[in-house]
């Protein structure tokens, strides 16, 4: 398929690539989200944010790890699958935190879910950043 060569030059930047590969693991995670903490019931918001979140994690990870950085493996899978999963350790403390002490202030399901949205955009930037410091870093060629 020949794609525009406006789609295809917004298709070769590295962070629309790593946004789609995240969107991918988001979507999986809030439909947990919003199933087990929201409409269910069955755990709190803050609790159904980390349960989605592994779903999500592997889905990003694959994908990252083939589209968005497949140009670049210095390290093993396992190796890079660990890093990973540091590196979203440190996001999924932000998204927490913002949805629990939201919902320790409110039960205003509106401003949970803002407080959800908001914890993920903050999370993208900050994964961003250790995907390219650390989990899939350039290390130049001699």
């Amino acid at each position: 398929m020949v794609l525009p060569p406006a789609i295809k030059k917004l298709l070769d930047m590295r962070v629309v690539r790593v946004a789609a590969a995240g969107g991918a693991g988001v979507i999986a995670q809030t439909i947990v989200f919003e199933t087990l903490g929201i409409w269910l019931g069955w755990v709190r918001p803050s609790t159904a944010v980390l349960i989605g979140a592994e779903l999500g994690i592997i889905i990003n990870f694959t994908l990252s790890n083939r589209f968005a950085f497949g140009d670049r493996r210095h390290t093993s899978l396992w190796g890079r699958l660990v890093r990973f999963h540091i590196v979203v350790a440190g996001a999924l403390v932000i998204q927490w935190l913002c949805v629990y002490l939201t919902e320790t202030t409110t039960q205003d399901w509106l401003l949970i879910h803002a407080a959800y949205a908001a914890g993920l955009i903050i999370s993208f930037f900050y994964n961003y950043t250790g995907y390219r410091l650390w989990v899939w870093r350039h290390t130049p060629t001699l």
